[in-house]
C-alpha cells in the first residue's frame, strides 16, 4: 500500500499545528538549555583549572620554615621517594615607595609553579620586575619603581618589564596578609632568583609527586595521596629539633664563655682590659644578636601546605560544586514541568486527530503506519528543541557562569567540552517526554475500531460535583461563575496540569528570587549588625617597650573610635563534604562587656544575647553545622602548635561567614591550660577615618605584626554572593520563559479543545469580552491554586538550596521576604493577563458556524 499520502499528511501536520510544535520545540529547548548548560558547566570549569595547572606545574605542596631552610632541609626534601621535582627559592615582602601598596616578590622558579606572561615579558636582568596583571591599571611596562623594603633583594629600584598571572594566586581580592605597609598585600610580583643575597636561607620549597600528574586534582584521590605524604614533615621536625637543640647549646656555652672572659678581664692589667672591653663588647652584641633573633623566631617550626592553601584555590573549586549542586535541582524540575505539558499537548493532539486515525486504519493502514504522523512530529519538534538548547547549553550557558565566577577569579582561557553522553541523556528524556506521551495518549484509539473512531468523541456526562451540595455558597453564584466551577471539576486532566504547571514555575521563581533575598546584604549583616570592629590588630609579642608605647598612642589617636583587648588564634579542623581543612578564628574577650560594642554575640532563631560560659565555647551555626554540633556537644580542633583542644558547646550564635569560637578567659585557661593574656586589639575607627592610613601607622609602630580588615573580607564576600546572584538571574529568567510557554500552551490547548462550546454560547448572544471570560476565569482560578502550591514547593526548594549551596565556610540567610512571593506571583500574573490578551483576538476571529459544522 502506497504510503504517500501517509506522510504528505504527516508533514502536513507540523503546519496545521504550529503553534503545539513551536511548543513543544521551546519546551525541551529550555529544559535542554537548563539541563545540559548546568550539568557541563561544573566539569568545564574544574578541567578549565586542571588544564592551567598542568601546564603551569603547581606545586602539590609547599613548604616553608620560620627559619628558612637550609642545606640539610634541602636534602631531606630531595630525598623522599615520592618526590617527582622540587624548586627552592626566595620571597620578599615589600611596600612600593610613596603608596601602601605591599607586594610580595618571589624569585622565579625552574618549571614548578610557573608565571604566565599577559603582556610584556618576564625579568631577564637582576633589577627588572614582573607585577601582578591585577595592578596593570596603576603601573605601566617600563616603569621603575623603589621599595621601602629591600630586605634580602640586592636592589631596591626595579624596572616594570611585564604583567604577569602567578599560578599560585587564583583570588582577584583576598591575595593575603603580610608583616609590612597596611599588613595586606597588594599583589604579587616575580624578579630573577639572582636578584636575591647569596647566602641567604630559601624561603620555600614547592614540591611535586610523581603519582600526582596522571591524578585529577579536585579528586579524593588526589587529596588522600596529598595528606599521606606526611612523612615529610616528620623527617623535617626531626632535622628542625635537632638543630634547635644545637642552636641552644651554642647559645649557652657562649654565655658560658661570655662569662669567663668577663672574670678575666677584671684581672687584666689597665691597657689589656680596654683591649679586652672592647672585643667583650663585640661578642656581647653578637650573642644578644643570636638571642633577640632566637626569641622572635621562636621553635623551629615547617609548614606544609597543600594546594587548598593557595588564595583562590578551594573558592573556585566550591564555585564549581555550586553549579552540581544546581544542576541537580533546577532541571529536574523543568523538564517534569515539560513533561506534564508535553504530554497534555499531545494527548490533545491525538484527539483532535481521532477521526484521521480512523479513515487511516479504515483505508488499511496497520496501527504502525498511523503512530508515524505522531511520532514524527514529537521526534521532530523534541529533537529541534534538544539540538538548538544544547548548542546554548555546551556553548553558551557555560561561559555565562563562568564569567559571573570569574570576576572574583584570576583564571582564563575557559574550556568548553562536549559530552555524547549528556547529548543522548537529554535526547532520550525529551524523546519520553513527548513521543512517549505521543504513543502513551495514542494506544487506547489504537485499540478502538475504524468505524467508532469516525464518530466524534462522545462529550462527558453532566453530573453534580460537590459544590452544589454547600446551598448557602452555590445558591449566591451567579450563572457565569456555576459554569466555571462545573468545568473545572469535568475537565480534570487539563485542570491538574495547569495547577502542576503554574506551581513548578512559580516555585523555581520563588527559589530563584528567595537565593537572591539570602544572599543580598549578608555582607551588610555579617559587618555591622554582627561584627562591628574594623580590624582586628595582632600585636608582635617580642616588641619593644618603646613600640608599645607607640601603638597605645595611635590606639587612642584621634582616628580611633574604640578598642578592646582579645586574644586571637587561628584554628583548624577538617570538615565539609570534601573534607577540606576549615580556618576557625578563636577570640577570648579580656572584658565581656565592652566586647558587646564590638561583636554581637546572639542566637539567630532566639534573637537571645549569649554570654560567655565559665567552662564553655560558643561557636557560629555553620561551623555547628558542619560539626554536627549542638549545645552540650564536645568538638575538638587544632591549635596553632598541632595540640587538639576538647571544649564543650555551650551556645550556637549567629554568623554567616567564617567560622568562629568565641570563650572566656576562665574557659581559655581550662581548654588551653595556660595563662590568660591578650595578643591583639579589635578597632573600631571614626567615621571618615582612612581605613588603610591607620593600619600603615598600626604597622609602623613595629608592635603590630598583622592586621585582618573587615573590607577586605566583606569585599572578597560580596564577590562570592554577587557571582551567585548573577547565577540565579539567569535561572530566574529561565523559569519566566518556561512559565510564559506553558500557561502560553495550556491555554491555547483549553481554546482548541473548546471551541465549539465557545462558538455555541458566542450564537446565545454573549460578547466577545463575555467570551474570553468565560473560559479565562478557569484559567485565573486554575493559576492562582498553582501559585500558592508553588509558594510551598518554592519554600522546599530553597530550604534545600540554601542548606546545600553555601560553601564550607558561609551560610545563607534562611528569611525569605514579601517581596520574593509578591514579585513570584506577578510573573506568572502577567503572562496569563498577556496570553488572555493573545487568546482574546483569536476568540473574537473565531467563525461560529464553521465551528459549529466541523464534526457534522
Amino acid at each position: 500500500m502506497s504510503k504517500r499520502i501517509l506522510w504528505k499528511d504527516a508533514w502536513q501536520a507540523i503546519s496545521r499545528s504550529l503553534g503545539r510544535f513551536i511548543a513543544i520545540f521551546l519546551l525541551m529547548a529550555v529544559s535542554a538549555f537548563a539541563l545540559i548548560g548546568l550539568k557541563i558547566t561544573g566539569p568545564d570549569m574544574r578541567q578549565t583549572a586542571t588544564s592551567f595547572f598542568a601546564q603551569h606545574h603547581l606545586a602539590d605542596t609547599t613548604i616553608t620554615s620560620n627559619y628558612g631552610l637550609d642545606s640539610r632541609d634541602r636534602q631531606i626534601i630531595r630525598q623522599q621517594k615520592s618526590v617527582k621535582q622540587v624548586d627552592f627559592g626566595y620571597l620578599q615582602d615589600s611596600t612600593i615607595d610613596q603608596t601602601n601598596r605591599a607586594l610580595r616578590i618571589f624569585s622565579q622558579t625552574n618549571g614548578v609553579s610557573s608565571w604566565q606572561t599577559v603582556s610584556g615579558h618576564l625579568p631577564h636582568h637582576d633589577d627588572e620586575i614582573a607585577v601582578s596583571y591585577l595592578l596593570k591599571g596603576k603601573y605601566h611596562i617600563g616603569q621603575w619603581i623603589t621599595l621601602k623594603q629591600a630586605g634580602s633583594l640586592k636592589h631596591r629600584q626595579f624596572k616594570i618589564v611585564g604583567f604577569a598571572r602567578s599560578s599560585e594566586y587564583l583570588d582577584r581580592s583576598d591575595i593575603g596578609q603580610t608583616t609590612v605597609g597596611t599588613g595586606q598585600l597588594s599583589g604579587v610580583a616575580v624578579v630573577k632568583k639572582s636578584a636575591f643575597k647569596t647566602g641567604t636561607a630559601y624561603a620555600i620549597a614547592r614540591v611535586t609527586y610523581n603519582q600526582t600528574a596522571k591524578m585529577n586534582p579536585y579528586s579524593s584521590r588526589y587529596t588522600n595521596y596529598v595528606e599521606k605524604q606526611q612523612q615529610l614533615k616528620k623527617a623535617l621536625n626531626r632535622h628542625g629539633k635537632t638543630k634547635q637543640q644545637k642552636l641552644e647549646r651554642q647559645l649557652k656555652a657562649a654565655q658560658q664563655q661570655l662569662a669567663q672572659a668577663t672574670q678575666q678581664a677584671a684581672v687584666l692589667q689597665q691597657k689589656n682590659a680596654e683591649a679586652g672591653n672592647a672585643a667583650l663588647i663585640q661578642q656581647a652584641a653578637a650573642l644578644k644578636k643570636q638571642q633577640t633573633k632566637l626569641k622572635q623566631l621562636g621553635t623551629r617550626t615547617y609548614t606544609l601546605s597543600d594546594r587548598t592553601e593557595n588564595p583562590g584555590y578551594a573558592i573556585y573549586r566550591s564555585n564549581a560544586e555550586r553549579v552540581d549542586i544546581l544542576a541537580d535541582v533546577f532541571p529536574v524540575l523543568l523538564f517534569a514541568i515539560a513533561a506534564l505539558v508535553s504530554l497534555t499537548t499531545m494527548t490533545r493532539f491525538v484527539e483532535e486527530e481521532r477521526i484521521q486515525i480512523g479513515t487511516f486504519k479504515a483505508l488499511g493502514y496497520s496501527n504502525a503506519d498511523v503512530a508515524k504522523k505522531f511520532a514524527l512530529f514529537s521526534l521532530l519538534a523534541s529533537s529541534a528543541g534538544v539540538a538548538l538548547g544544547a548548542w546554548g547549553g555546551f556553548m553558551v550557558l557555560p561561559k555565562i557562569i563562568f564569567k559571573a565566577y570569574a570576576a572574583n577569579s584570576t583564571l582564563s582561557g575557559f574550556q568548553l567540552h562536549f559530552s555524547w553522553a549528556l547529548l543522548l541523556t537529554t535526547w532520550l528524556i525529551a524523546i519520553l517526554c513527548t513521543t512517549g506521551a505521543a504513543l502513551w495518549a495514542l494506544h487506547r484509539d489504537l485499540k478502538a475500531k475504524p468505524a467508532a473512531l469516525l464518530l466524534p468523541k462522545p462529550p462527558k456526562g453532566g453530573s453534580r460535583i460537590l459544590l452544589e451540595r454547600w446551598h448557602w455558597l452555590w445558591n449566591r453564584l451567579s450563572f457565569n461563575y456555576k459554569v466555571t466551577m462545573r468545568n473545572l471539576f469535568r475537565y480534570k486532566s487539563r485542570a491538574l496540569m495547569t495547577i502542576f504547571g503554574v506551581a513548578g514555575c512559580t516555585g523555581l521563581l520563588v527559589m530563584g528570587f528567595g537565593i537572591r533575598d539570602s544572599l543580598s546584604g549578608i555582607s551588610n549583616i555579617e559587618y555591622s549588625r554582627i561584627i562591628k570592629y574594623d580590624l582586628i590588630a595582632v600585636q608582635n609579642s617580642n616588641s619593644s617597650a618603646k613600640q608599645r608605647q607607640q601603638l597605645k598612642k595611635e590606639l587612642n589617636g584621634k582616628s580611633v573610635k574604640g578598642h578592646t583587648g582579645i586574644y586571637f588564634e587561628q584554628l583548624t579542623k577538617k570538615a565539609g563534604d570534601d573534607d577540606a581543612t576549615q580556618s576557625i578564628s578563636l577570640i577570648v574577650p579580656n572584658n565581656e562587656k565592652n566586647f558587646k560594642q564590638y561583636f554581637a554575640v546572639k542566637n539567630r532563631q532566639t534573637k537571645k544575647t549569649l554570654k560567655l560560659p565559665q567552662d564553655g565555647v560558643i561557636i557560629s551555626e555553620k561551623m555547628a553545622r558542619l560539626l554536627n554540633a549542638k549545645k552540650g556537644s564536645s568538638i575538638k580542633l587544632k591549635d596553632a602548635s598541632g595540640k587538639w583542644r576538647t571544649m564543650k558547646v555551650a551556645g550556637i550564635m549567629e554568623m554567616y561567614i567564617g567560622h568562629y569560637v568565641l570563650m572566656s578567659p576562665q574557659a581559655y585557661q581550662k581548654i588551653f591550660h595556660q595563662s590568660y593574656q591578650t595578643n591583639a586589639q579589635l578597632i573600631t575607627l571614626k567615621k571618615g577615618a582612612k581605613l588603610q592610613r591607620e593600619s600603615q601607622r598600626l604597622m609602623a609602630t613595629g608592635a603590630v605584626k598583622g592586621i585582618n580588615q573587615n573590607v577586605n573580607n566583606q569585599r572578597t564576600i560580596d564577590n562570592i554572593m554577587g557571582s551567585l546572584n548573577r547565577v540565579m538571574i539567569i535561572l530566574i529568567g529561565l523559569a519566566a520563559l518556561l512559565a510564559l510557554v506553558v500557561i502560553y500552551n495550556l491555554s491555547n490547548i483549553n481554546i482548541e479543545e473548546r471551541m465549539r462550546e465557545l462558538s455555541t454560547i458566542k450564537v446565545l448572544g454573549f460578547y466577545d469580552q463575555e467570551v474570553t471570560l468565560y473560559i479565562y476565569r478557569e484559567t485565573v482560578i486554575l493559576s492562582v491554586i498553582g501559585i500558592l502550591l508553588g509558594y510551598l514547593v518554592g519554600i522546599g526548594l530553597h530550604r534545600f538550596i540554601i542548606l546545600s549551596l553555601p560553601p564550607a565556610n558561609a551560610m545563607f540567610d534562611p528569611t525569605m521576604t514579601l517581596t520574593n512571593f509578591i514579585v513570584s506571583a506577578l510573573i506568572p500574573a502577567v503572562i496569563t493577563a498577556g496570553v488572555a490578551m493573545a487568546m482574546h483576538r483569536k476568540i473574537r476571529s473565531v467563525d461560529m458556524l464553521d465551528a459549529l459544522s466541523s464534526v457534522d
